[in-house]
């Protein structure tokens, strides 16, 4: 049984990885909760609030797995926010609220700061133990460049930067890290954000379940495997 920590797992794909990893000894963090509640008591796990981007919140979790022995073994960055809008479309009424600068401050905050705060807090206790494993949920946006989402575009790109300049390092104490990189997932997470997409384009995009089995595939390798990145998309969605 191995120790695992999953950020953003009150909701999407952080919840369907915290049901397929049940049988694992589980700590699940999220803002949401309410939502967060309710799982840690179907999974019979441990849980915490945790605000990712807040510094003190994520100092705060580091503290609660050290004093309550959790042994930490594997780590998977979940949380996260979204947006889009060109620059150009920013006179309309609905990109103008998707990207004011507190909204945008606040996607780079999780995506970006909040992936390297919670790696940089806990790696060491990975690389204390002498063994560990990091998947980080990026995405099709942290590979490519999509011109609809440029804030989006440059959260996810800094967490793929990141992971490529730490892995490296992070080898050469047995600890492998990998970012698993969807493309549209049908989930509420474009609802949570205020933007609703239109139903004949979710059809295209992955089930949650589709992203959680691709982390436990991940996560089940031998720990001598490693992959560095893996793309998924729907086939519909190329």
């Amino acid at each position: 049984m191995r120790n695992v920590l999953i950020t953003g797992s009150a909701n999407g794909v952080g919840k369907e990885i915290a049901k397929l990893l049940k049988n694992e000894n589980l700590l699940i963090v999220d803002i949401d909760s309410k939502n967060l509640s309710n799982l840690a008591k179907e999974l019979k796990c441990n849980s915490l609030i945790c605000d990712v981007s807040d510094p003190q919140a994520v100092h705060n979790l580091k503290n609660f797995i050290i004093s309550n022995n959790f042994n930490l073994d594997t780590i998977i960055n979940c949380a996260g926010f979204w947006t889009k809008g060109e620059l150009s479309e920013l006179n309309h009424e609905h990109f103008s609220k998707l990207n004011t600068l507190d909204n945008i401050k606040k996607i780079i905050d999780t995506n970006t700061f909040g992936t390297i705060a919670i790696i940089t807090e806990l790696a060491p206790l990975l690389i204390k133990n002498g063994k560990g494993q990091i998947i980080n949920i990026n995405s099709q946006s942290g590979v490519n460049v999509e011109e609809f989402c440029p804030v989006y575009n440059a959260s996810k790109h800094g967490g793929n930067s990141y992971r490529k300049a730490i892995q490296t390092d992070l080898a050469k104490h047995n600890i492998k890290i990998t970012d698993v990189c969807p493309g549209l997932i049908k989930t509420d997470f474009y609802v949570r954000a205020g933007d609703e997409l239109p139903e004949t384009i979710m059809q295209q995009g992955l089930s949650a379940k589709d992203v959680a089995q691709t982390v436990k595939y991940v996560f089940d390798l031998p720990h001598e495997i490693t992959i560095p990145s893996i793309e998924i998309k729907n086939i519909k969605n190329y």
